[in-house]
């Protein structure tokens, strides 16, 4: 059984489905026989870069949804003859429309690849096309497509996997907030997440830590610019005026940055999954996030549960979690357990073979 992960994005696009697709190429290499199609990069042991038109080129041309689409079209027609070429048996991706590209085309060549969606956008059940067995990597996906019909029979439930061992702490603290510049005494407060209003709801997050009028506080927005960020900077400089500071890091320094925190909030109202918190969970840092079923469902007791959508609700959240470092002490390590009990590679990796294992033998 020869199974594919392909991405299009991989290597020239840093979000969600970019780094699964890296996470899970190298969790699995070892025990499986998996290549990496990727989008662009360099060719290493087991991964081969698909030639492909990308979005970040055919931006000049068209409006970014119609570049995304392209990319993965193009993707997808150059893929079909490696596929084929590699005897392939599954094929692992994510992006919608690279599948759907797959299952138009891939019945021309006589092909018998299975097609295998990673639900993790997530993406409104009735979008799926009848061809590809689904990967749903949370019981809310896993339950809105049961109630739109999607027999249960063509899809498996297991989350995304993190290799918890990279988050573990190795130096000082101090060590690493001297390295990212910074305070030493501040109580900082970490949010890690693309720099937007509209879905992340960065301006709430300002304004609840600047309703605490507290200036022992700070507050680091790290994550990837976008069209919103001047306006947040803007509202951050008149808000938290020197206990604040916006930064973008590479994927890999991720784990040294939650070392940094004393707390992490994500104030966003939904995730298709919500990785990053089961990345700051790894790393030991306690979490505060909105009281849904999902986060819920993710975390269980390893997180501080508030309604984000209400004013004052976070600052009252944060509150409570400084004044009380026994309670931040406690979620630092159910955190960590979770993480080690539901999220490690090494709890997920036979699951994960045992899901391909099945759709390989229908």
């Amino acid at each position: 059984m020869r199974v594919a992960i392909a991405c299009c994005g991989l290597e020239h696009v840093h979000r969600g489905y970019e780094s699964f697709s890296r996470e899970l190429f190298s969790a699995l290499s070892g025990h499986a026989d998996v290549i990496l199609f990727k989008g662009s990069g360099k060719r290493g042991p087991n991964e081969i870069v698909v030639p492909c038109l990308h979005r970040n080129f055919l931006q000049r041309f068209m409006n970014p949804l119609k570049a995304f689409y392209w990319e993965q079209v193009t993707f997808a027609i150059a893929l079909i003859p490696l596929l084929i070429l590699k005897k392939i048996d599954i094929v692992h991706y994510s992006e919608g429309n690279l599948g759907n590209a797959l299952a138009r085309f891939l019945p021309w060549t006589g092909s018998r690849v299975r097609l295998l969606q990673s639900n993790g956008g997530p993406l409104d059940p009735r979008a799926f096309r009848p061809e590809p067995f689904i990967h749903q990597v949370c019981k809310a996906g896993f339950d809105q497509a049961i109630e739109c019909g999607i027999p249960s029979g063509r899809m498996h439930l297991i989350p995304y996997g993190i290799a918890e061992e990279r988050f573990r702490a190795t130096e000082a603290r101090e060590i690493v907030r001297l390295r990212f510049g910074l305070p030493q005494d501040k109580f900082l407060i970490l949010s890690l997440a693309a720099l937007n209003r509209e879905h992340k709801r960065l301006d709430y997050l300002i304004r609840e830590v600047a309703a605490l009028h507290d200036a022992s506080m700070f507050l680091c927005m790290a994550g990837e610019p976008t069209s919103e960020t001047r306006e947040l900077e803007e509202l951050a400089a008149a808000l938290l005026p020197g206990c604040h500071t916006f930064i973008t890091v590479p994927r890999d320094a991720i784990p040294e940055l939650l070392a940094t925190a004393d707390l992490f909030v994500l104030t966003s109202l939904n995730e298709g999954f919500g990785m990053v918190l089961i990345e700051a969970c790894s790393a030991g840092v306690p979490v505060v996030c909105h009281n849904s079923k999902h986060f819920q469902w993710v975390l269980g007791d390893a997180a501080l549960y508030t309604d984000m959508a209400a004013t004052g609700a976070l600052t009252l959240a944060i509150q409570e979690a400084t004044g009380q470092q026994e309670m931040l002490r406690r979620l630092s390590a159910l955190g960590q357990e979770r993480v080690d009990n539901c999220y490690s590679w090494k709890v997920l990796v036979p699951r994960y073979m045992e899901m391909y294992r099945s759709i390989a033998a229908v």
